[in-house]
């Protein structure tokens, strides 16, 4: 989906970006459809909320893959 947001002069840096930001969204997209949410008001506070932390969560992915350079 988000594959040629920089184009293919993506650098290095964009690219690892971008796989920290669609693993985000993965794990963001499994949170909000899990058996546990709820339908109607639930479901949209939820996505309301990942929305919001999704940067965040990319943060955390890329810094956890940094550790292993």
């Amino acid at each position: 989906m988000l594959e040629e947001y920089f184009g293919a002069s993506a650098t290095d840096e964009q690219k690892k970006r971008l796989l920290a930001v669609q693993a985000a969204l993965e794990i963001s997209k499994a949170s909000v459809s899990a058996s546990t949410a709820n339908s109607g008001i639930r479901s949209q506070m939820d996505l309301r909320n990942v929305s919001q932390e999704v940067a965040a969560l990319a943060d955390a992915i890329q810094d956890a893959l940094e550790d292993y350079e």
